[in-house]
């Protein structure tokens, strides 16, 4: 029985303790700001449910409890001697724990019973037999409306606690009021984070905001638009089913490009340059399902890299029509998944993009290919290995068998190509690597193998470095008749500042040995130093005077500063370049040094005007410089 009873008591014990457990920890106290006006509107945190639930569960102590007989005088006082007293109770005046908790009972009875016979003056009038409430409940949530004000000091509270009877201040209806909200401490993890009220409540009005705040951006459009509209509203209709349910036909052609107009007054490496040329190129697209499409590429105003213009030639002006149609590439992409699980009535059971043709080939920023040529490629896209650690990586599969660009070779025809580029993201980094073998048509000892890795990371936050190879191997010819060989280290490096996207720093170094050659490389994209600097970088229109970009035998590098409007609508480059001989193969004759400027801004949301200058000084050379000022018009 009284085994029985111990569990019953210690229920109730566990059921009262549960009223503040809302909180598995307590967070730190946070004071009023002076001056504060204190919130009106509280809780109460007794109500009518809560009285009456408490009663039928001490009225079912109490029954529990009659067959034991009341405790005797000499026990109450024990009971009280030990709860008001700081001195151990004697063991042998210990009372058991149902006669003290019959005692609360009944004490608790006479509060809760409306009859006057009963009233509140029964119970213990002093602190003398209950111990204190601790202050600290007052400065968190518990606020008793009356009689403790909002400023009450410990010593003012002490004496109210002191003299004021219990039932008095049991009968003031404690009132729960939020806490200020508080920042959650990192070091307090996994405990729950108090919220405001007001970021509960939601207005419907905004989530139409979103859309009723947009207006409409300027997009220029294709000169030829048939079919879907370039960036059209609205939904899509449904395709054609001619090649199978899971790739429709939805027809649609395009021509797009750009003009290009340029003024220039200048040497170059060749001479004189004086002229006003002009460049059109133009894009046609005619994609057929969401994955396939026919694409060719014509540039009707040049010819053999050379651009119609007006030049001026000891003082006489000429003009020079360098006009041709003769399509500069032609070649059709898709993914071949999706076509053969459209002949299968299926969505596509994998993925595998290719492409046939007179085909653009540009890896690692133009530096390692940069040409058109005939033949095909394909690609296994979006994989990972956990066995290497590589979150995502890309393989590129390609074969050249015509029209391979290169100072390699004598003719565009000469040699064929077939190669291996990744792309992979592992180790913090960026990974492209490639392998190609050049195969000489006519003279096996002119094929080489040229080969590439870089690495592109971050470091402390701090600076983006990439750091590349390229190495060239396997001509057997004599030293000085190797037209591929040697190798070339770049290393590309740009400062983060406080303001990241409007000034950049940047420091690109190089050192070329022998004669590295990238796999491809058209004549209009310059040489394979282009990327290191402005004054190593062609403009593919006027004939712009740039250092050598050979990178054969040389070593050097360029530190300049990219300046960008705070709206990104305008920007401005400034460069110093130094590039230095080391060996008997290089083609620069001696030191060379460059300062170089570019600025641009657009004119509206297709046009822009780009301005271009630079001096160079070539030793055992005339020094190059020119200016010019190009006009370009995207459609």
């Amino acid at each position: 029985m009284i085994v029985n009873r111990i569990h019953l008591i210690g229920l109730v014990l566990l059921s009262l303790s549960t009223l503040g457990a809302d909180r598995p920890r307590r967070l730190p106290a946070v004071e009023k700001p002076t001056g504060a006006e204190s919130s009106t509107e509280t809780t109460a945190m007794v109500t009518q449910d809560f009285d009456r639930a408490l009663l039928r569960s001490l009225a079912q102590l109490q029954h529990a409890s009659i067959a034991d007989p009341p405790a005797s005088p000499s026990v109450t006082q024990g009971v009280s001697r030990s709860v008001g007293s700081t001195s151990p109770m004697p063991s042998q005046s210990r009372p058991s724990t149902s006669h003290r908790v019959d005692e609360f009972t009944v004490a608790l009875e006479r509060y809760h019973q409306p009859q006057a016979a009963r009233s509140l003056s029964g119970l213990p009038t002093t602190d003398a037999n209950l111990p204190d409430v601790p202050l600290e409940l007052f400065d968190h949530d518990l606020v008793p409306a009356a009689p403790v004000a909002e400023h009450t000091s410990r010593t003012e509270h002490t004496r109210y606690t002191e003299h004021t009877p219990l039932a008095e201040r049991l009968s003031a209806p404690l009132q729960v009021e939020p806490a200020p909200m508080v920042l959650h401490n990192h070091s307090m993890d996994f405990s729950p984070m108090p919220v405001d009220p007001a970021a509960c409540y939601h207005d419907g009005g905004r989530e139409a905001w979103v859309y009723d705040a947009k207006q409409d951006v300027p997009t220029q459009h294709p000169w030829v638009e048939w079919g879907r509209v370039w960036y059209g509203d609205g939904i899509t209709p449904r395709g054609r089913d001619l090649f199978g349910p899971m790739n429709l036909v939805r027809p649609k052609f395009y021509v797009y490009g750009d003009v290009r107009s340029g003024i220039q007054s200048g040497r170059n490496a060749g001479g004189r340059a004086d002229n006003w040329a002009n460049r059109l190129n133009l894009d046609m697209d005619l994609q057929i399902t969401d994955t396939e499409r026919f694409h060719a590429f014509v540039g009707p105003l040049d010819k053999q890299n050379r651009f119609t213009r007006w030049e001026l030639v000891d003082g006489d002006l000429r003009y020079r029509n360098e006009m041709n149609l003769t399509p500069a590439t032609a070649f059709f992409e898709g993914d071949l998944g999706v076509m053969l699980g459209a002949l299968g009535n299926q969505s596509s059971p994998f993925e595998l993009p290719i492409s046939a043709g007179l085909m653009p080939l540009l890896f690692q920023n133009g530096i390692w290919m940069e040409d058109a040529v005939s033949g095909i490629a394909f690609a296994i896209p979006a994989k990972h290995s956990r066995l290497l650690n590589w979150a995502n990586f890309d393989v590129s599969f390609f074969a050249v068998f015509d029209q391979l660009n290169s100072p390699a070779f004598a003719d565009n025809s000469d040699a064929q190509a077939f190669g291996t580029a990744w792309f992979i993201e592992a180790y913090g980094g960026y990974i492209e690597t490639g392998y190609a073998y050049l195969n000489h048509r006519n003279d096996d000892s002119l094929s080489y193998h040229n080969a590439t890795f870089s690495f592109t990371r971050r470091y402390l936050d701090r600076i983006s470095n990439s750091v590349r190879v390229i190495v060239n191997a396997g001509q057997d010819r004599a030293g000085a008749d190797r037209t591929a060989d040697g190798g070339l280290l770049l290393v590309e490096n740009s400062w983060i500042t406080a303001a990241p996207l409007t000034v950049v720093p940047y420091a690109n170094f190089f050192y070329g040995w022998d004669r590295p050659q990238s796999v491809a490389r058209a004549g209009i994209s310059g040489g394979i130093l282009r990327n290191t600097g402005i004054n190593f970088d062609t403009d593919g229109l006027n004939g712009f005077a740039t250092l050598d970009t050979s990178a054969a035998d040389t070593a050097g590098g360029s530190v300049g500063v990219d300046l960008i409007g705070d709206d990104l609508d305008r920007q401005l480059l400034l460069e110093l370049t130094y590039l230095t001989t080391h060996g008997d193969r290089a083609l620069a004759r001696g030191d060379q040094y460059a300062i170089g400027a570019r600025y641009q801004f657009p004119i509206s949301n297709a046009t822009l005007l780009r301005f271009d200058v630079m001096h160079g000084w070539r030793e055992g050379e005339d020094d190059v410089y020119g200016t010019r000022m190009e006009y370009r018009w995207k459609f």
